[in-house]
């Protein structure tokens, strides 16, 4: 079995952010307005510290966080006043992430520019995220509604959990799923299903309605994270746009490689185990390919994402038909077939 195209993605970048583009149409005022904020954020009078924020920017990716927040909200009646506000400090808590996960990761690209711990070193990278932090919940700290504050001060926590329970899984060839799937939900599901909770509150809805739609932007970060674990072992950089098979080099036990020891024979365990340990040069995307080609787990890994956005869609089924409805049922499509 080969590995699959991850459904069919579409080649071009140019395709891809138009296919994105065109769902997001009903919120770009929405996004522009947040994208002002989070600019007007990162600015700082320190001409070095200017330069590292201004770098970060760079790393502009899809803003499906900030997209999710709004969608939420208009789904239910209508934009929140401080929605703009909110949006953007989860963007900005995002970014924070992505300068200490570079770190981790050794990685040298991100959006296809240099990572800041590339470009200026481990020190200023590492202290850039911790601005980053400090800003948002200085931020959250300044606005009426406290509940923004409070669920994403846990968010953070949360997603810095899930760090180090990913570095404590390192080359741990006994990972289960059932692990892996507390570490992905911390890591980075948290933050999706933060943003569909808040902007369905910051509009008005009420807990149970909040809770559904944090159910939805969990489900969708799952899938997220369970595509870009496939990406890093069989994506292609030039379309990724970032460094790929740091997972696979830093021995972290992702859901196709999980798969693959799960089922592997006792002689292809034991090259497995040669393979998969600390400081082995032979741990490469080349050397793990036919492995996961006769075991199937890229395919495995890709229905368990497909399974998680069924799921996510479901959950919206209580919602009100909207614009903003048929596009939250859309998002989870260019998951699926997204590339970076």
């Amino acid at each position: 079995m080969g590995v699959p195209d991850l459904d069919g993605l579409p080649r071009s970048s140019e395709e891809r952010a138009a296919v994105l583009a065109q769902l997001v149409a009903p919120i770009l005022g929405d996004l522009a307005r947040s994208e002002e904020i989070l600019s007007a954020y990162l600015s700082s009078q320190y001409s070095y510290i200017n330069t590292l924020a201004r770098h970060i920017e760079r790393f502009k990716g899809k803003r499906l966080r900030m997209a999710v927040l709004h969608l939420s909200a208009r789904a239910f009646g209508g934009e929140a006043p401080l929605a703009c506000e909110v949006a953007a400090t989860v963007e900005m808590i995002h970014l924070a992430t992505l300068c200490h996960d570079d770190i981790l990761d050794e990685a040298q690209t991100r959006r296809s520019v240099p990572t800041l711990n590339a470009e200026w070193g481990n020190k200023s990278a590492v202290m850039t995220g911790d601005i980053l932090f400090s800003r948002a919940f200085e931020n959250l700290g300044k606005l009426p509604d406290a509940r923004a504050f409070r669920m994403l001060a846990r968010t953070a926590r949360l997603i810095c959990e899930g760090e180090l329970l990913q570095i404590a899984s390192r080359f741990d060839i006994e990972m289960d799923e059932k692990a892996y799937f507390d570490l992905i939900e911390k890591k980075t599901a948290e933050l999706f299903g933060a943003a569909a909770e808040l902007g369905a509150l910051l509009a008005g809805a009420s807990q149970t309605d909040g809770r559904k739609m944090y159910e939805y932007g969990l489900r969708l970060g799952r899938a997220f994270q369970i595509v870009d674990d496939c990406l890093d072992l069989v994506g292609y950089e030039t379309t990724v746009g970032k460094s790929l098979g740091s997972d696979l080099k830093n021995g972290e036990p992702t859901l196709p490689v999980i798969h693959l020891f799960a089922n592997a024979g006792s002689p292809q365990r034991q090259e497995l185990v040669r393979l998969f340990k600390p400081g082995g040069k032979d741990l490469t995307r080349e050397a793990l390919r036919p492995y996961l080609e006769r075991a199937g787990s890229i395919d495995y890994a890709m229905k368990i994402a497909r399974d998680e956005i069924k799921r996510a869609r479901d959950v919206l089924d209580f919602l009100p038909p909207s614009q903003a409805r048929e596009t939250l049922l859309s998002i989870p499509d260019y998951v699926l077939v997204r590339s970076s």
